[in-house]
């Protein structure tokens, strides 16, 4: 008989009544991180390129230099660490 003390009995939203049990780490946690970051990026790349892509010429020029004079800066940082 069903009983509404029971403890593994499941609420109508079908989530368990005991949320504090372990549940067994089979990586599909980890698939899901990586699933909700790629949709994430996905969405802001979007964004970035609709807004680019509304930019006066002139804007992006401007952008298109800061962001070519910033991947430069970084490079040649990363290259004198590791001394290429």
């Amino acid at each position: 008989m069903d009983s509404m003390t029971d403890k593994n009995a499941a609420l109508p939203n079908g989530s368990s009544s005991n949320p504090g049990r372990q549940l067994p780490d089979d990586g599909s946690s980890e698939m899901r991180g990586a699933l909700v970051a790629g949709v994430i990026g996905a969405v802001l790349a979007t964004a970035g390129y609709v807004i680019y892509n509304r930019l006066e010429e002139e804007h992006r020029e401007a952008l298109r230099k800061t962001v070519t004079k910033f991947v430069e800066e970084r490079v040649s940082e990363v290259r004198s660490q590791f001394k290429f």
